[in-house]
């Protein structure tokens, strides 16, 4: 017998049941034609065809399970061919899920956090139309256009705590996957598929699979708020520490990026867990990390300390000096189009037209280069104007804001697993408004897919229970006791 849950995916209908059976018969037949008549390159092509076709009847929940970990490899082209394995996988998941909207399957939730988010995607997406630089702007609308799509589809699919859950462990296991490759480039001091040149104290800076190893550090953060909720709320024993574990291990493998804003971000995450999450096991988590902090001492803490006494030293600190010195060009950007910013993606091609003369302690060595701004809200700022980055502000503390509100009233409703839904969420939004402080986090996948999760839990139809609905925002399923029915956001 099968899950329900597979089941309930996969046969819902006689229709779709047919189609896969189909699917799976075309996939073979082009396999035997391929193999037999056609030419090697040609018969592969038919071939990833007919694989792509039949992932795309699968649907988006396994798309899903399928497209995140290429969300690892983003900057890293296939061999001999001009796109990344990201690029093609994600076509696949977009084609699946507009085929899922299609048949009626999911329904885009609606409200406040919807519309705000709304505004914000068609303010970003004019702004991009009236940029500096045509060409670059539009290449960031397509992903803006891509990553807003998928915040709406997601939300559409998780209507109840055991979809949430799929997805965390989706999550949680594909991070892990990642911070092994950063074990072994730790140990063995051998960079994979990044041949990284930054070192730190004669020990090299890991960057796993990331273009850098900030960006690594925060795809490992991004994942311990959802590994500490399933160590919270999974009814296996075995499960529970399996993901205190691996979030454990993350966390651990970022500190060896020897980034001090990833040092402060453990801190705070491990802070906001102990004191925030509900469960038996919050008093053994904090006796753990303590313990933990006394072991690794030795070393670990000595390495931190280090690390952080050079924040001070701006003369010597490069990175230091190169932020301070993008904040001063993206002021001069305001400065001359204060409402609608240069437009979205446009710094690293126009950054040099507004260096201040004199005034730059580092930047001006690198003026023949492209150069990002390295710090969220200096982006949001001079790339989007005051309307966009105001808008920006407004979306991400109403998130804060509205989760914080759920989680209360949860717990006045004695309804823990909501309750614990809501914290780690709400974890995730601090680390991402703090990374925020120093990496352009805003076109980052995860970040859109936290806020689907975000609108998908705080619309009026998402249920404890493991049985959820297919209804829009405000609705709620008819099993649902009148005690989990929640206010619409």
């Amino acid at each position: 017998m099968l899950p329900r849950a597979v089941k309930s995916y996969f046969f819902t209908s006689r229709i779709h049941s047919f189609e896969l059976i189909l699917g799976l018969l075309f996939f073979f037949f082009v396999l035997a034609l391929g193999s037999v008549y056609l030419p090697l390159k040609l018969s592969i092509a038919v071939l990833g065809a007919g694989i792509a076709c039949f992932l795309v009847l699968l649907g988006p929940v396994v798309n899903f399970a399928i497209y995140f970990p290429t969300t690892f490899f983003g900057s890293i082209s296939l061999p001999m061919l001009p796109f990344s394995l990201n690029q093609v996988v994600g076509i696949v998941f977009v084609l699946s899920c507009l085929l899922w909207i299609f048949k009626g399957k999911g329904r885009i939730p609606r409200g406040r956090t919807r519309n705000i988010l709304a505004i914000l995607f068609f303010c970003f997406l004019l702004n991009c139309l009236l940029a500096l630089d045509l060409e670059a702007s539009l290449h960031h609308a397509r992903y803006l256009v891509i990553y807003f799509f998928i915040t709406l589809v997601l939300a559409s699919l998780v209507t109840n705590k055991k979809q949430f859950r799929f997805f965390c462990w989706v999550i949680l296991l594909y991070s892990s996957m990642s911070a092994l490759i950063g074990a072994f480039e730790l140990v063995t001091g051998i960079g994979i598929f990044n041949e990284t040149t930054s070192r730190w104290m004669g020990r090299m800076r890991i960057d796993g699979v990331a273009p850098n190893s900030i960006v690594f550090a925060y795809q490992l953060l991004y994942a311990f708020p959802i590994g500490y909720y399933l160590f919270s709320e999974e009814k296996s024993v075995g499960l529970r520490f399996l993901a205190l574990g691996l979030a454990l291990f993350m966390t651990l493998i970022a500190i060896f990026t020897f980034n001090r804003q990833s040092i402060l971000l453990i801190g705070a995450a491990y802070f906001l867990a102990a004191i925030l999450y509900k469960n038996r096991y919050s008093k053994i988590f904090t006796g753990l990390v303590i313990a933990m902090a006394f072991l690794l001492s030795p070393y670990v803490l000595h390495t931190i300390l280090m690390r952080m006494r050079t924040i001070g030293d701006l003369y010597r600190d490069r990175s230091l000096s190169l932020r301070i010195d993008g904040i001063k060009v993206g002021w001069n950007m305001i400065r001359e189009r204060p409402f609608r910013g240069i437009g979205l993606g446009c710094y690293p091609k126009v950054w040099w037209k507004y260096l201040p003369i004199g005034e730059t302690r580092t930047l001006h060595y690198y003026k023949l280069r492209e150069r990002y701004p390295d710090m969220g809200y200096n982006q949001l700022f001079c790339e989007g104007g005051l309307i966009c980055f105001a808008l920006a502000m407004l979306f991400f503390l109403h998130l804060v804001r509205t989760l914080w509100k759920h989680r209360r009233r949860a717990l006045e409703q004695n309804q823990r697993n909501l309750a614990n839904i809501y914290t780690a969420l709400f974890v995730q939004m601090i680390v991402f408004l703090l990374s925020s402080a120093i990496q352009d986090t805003f076109l980052y996948v995860r970040t859109w897919i936290m806020f689907a999760f975000i609108l998908a839990v705080t619309r009026g139809s998402f249920t404890e229970s493991d049985e959820g609905t297919r209804g829009g925002e405000g609705e709620s399923s008819k099993l649902d006791p009148p005690s989990l029915k929640l206010r619409r956001t």
